[in-house]
């Protein structure tokens, strides 16, 4: 059997954004979905959970965890003007996402920022060992009293990516080394580890250590070359692959050498056109590179050495006489 919608017999119509249906319809609760359709239906930009909630005929308070559940997806925003606004409890993003355990989380698009009231995160760390920790062990690290918006942050971190309080700590320990105190960063480094499916402490762990040794030898080499300002992203781009092929800042110097010699100048498309041509030839030592060299200034010499080898331009006078008193040009040759 199939249906179709007979648009005259309805005098009020309302939109309904694509994604709604594409992506949310699927998995998203029931009473979520009513209440924004409730929202998109309204000729009002202002709402009350209890009138929803009693046109709707349910609960306030699933009102308000769908309202912070659209809020978080950025389909709708929250804001209180002149305190005529939703007063929404926004200590917490109540959705189905937030209780899926951190091996499912992975897959989760980021969310947005849900902003908290000073006494939502008050209760929100007060109630919670591991946040009250976390919370005090990252303004020691960063030796400042952090403000609402990086508690919040820290908060995002713990309770929707799923970082362990130790590894959030570790993560925020990482950027202060790098000299990147500041809460959106750290946040960054988390979203993007998050992505990769970098959330167990120990994956946090590894990720720190690569992530040093990558710095170190980018900065090693960076001294290499003679560099003291702050590399081009793209720069950095060829030492990590550089480092990824074998090669050691040593090798990297050498191959520097070898560019100033014939170009007077750093190039880094030259430098990695030596390092990619060594390393087809398995060359990945000093001592290789010096006897590739020794070998190469051998065969220039000897090329340079031998003998050139010149067309014949004399005649043999004797056989060229006896040929022409012998020839007989009305006949087929010689006499």
């Amino acid at each position: 059997m199939t249906y179709r919608v007979i648009p005259g017999r309805q005098k009020r119509f309302f939109s309904i954004p694509c994604v709604i249906a594409e992506k949310y319809l699927p998995d998203a609760k029931e009473m979520y979905i009513k209440t924004l359709l409730y929202l998109l239906c309204s000729d009002s930009e202002i709402f009350d959970t209890d009138v929803i909630a009693n046109a709707l005929k349910i609960d306030s308070a699933v009102v308000k965890d769908a309202l912070l559940y659209w809020a978080a997806e950025g389909i709708i925003s929250l804001s209180e003007e002149n305190g005529t606004a939703v007063a929404l409890p926004a200590s917490a993003v109540v959705s189905q996402e937030n209780s899926l355990p951190p091996q499912e989380k992975k897959q989760m698009p980021p969310k947005a920022v849900v902003r908290y009231s000073p006494k939502d995160l008050s209760d929100k760390i007060n109630s919670s060992d591991d946040l009250h920790q976390l919370t005090h062990d990252v303004q020691k690290i960063l030796g400042r009293t952090i403000n609402a918006s990086e508690t919040a942050s820290l908060i995002n971190l713990y309770e929707y990516y799923g970082f362990s309080a130790a590894s959030a700590l570790m993560i925020c320990e990482y950027c202060h080394k790098l000299g990147k105190d500041r809460m959106a960063y750290i946040e960054r480094v988390a979203k993007d580890w998050f992505e990769r499916g970098i959330v167990t402490y120990a994956d946090v762990e590894a990720e720190i250590i690569k992530q040093t040794e990558i710095g170190s030898f980018i900065n090693k080499a960076a001294a290499a070359f003679g560099m003291s300002g702050k590399l081009s992203k793209r720069q950095q781009e060829y030492i990590e692959q550089w480092r990824s092929m074998g090669f050691t800042t040593e090798m990297l110097e050498i191959a520097y050498d070898k560019c100033m010699d014939a170009k007077n100048e750093l190039k880094f498309s030259y430098v990695d056109g030596i390092l990619r041509k060594w390393a087809g030839m398995n060359i990945s030592t000093p001592e290789q590179v010096s006897e590739e060299d020794r070998k190469f200034a051998d065969g220039k010499a000897k090329r340079r050495n031998e003998p050139v080898k010149n067309k014949e331009t004399s005649y043999d006078l004797g056989e060229w006489e006896r040929f022409a008193m012998n020839f007989d040009p009305e006949g087929s040759g010689e006499k």
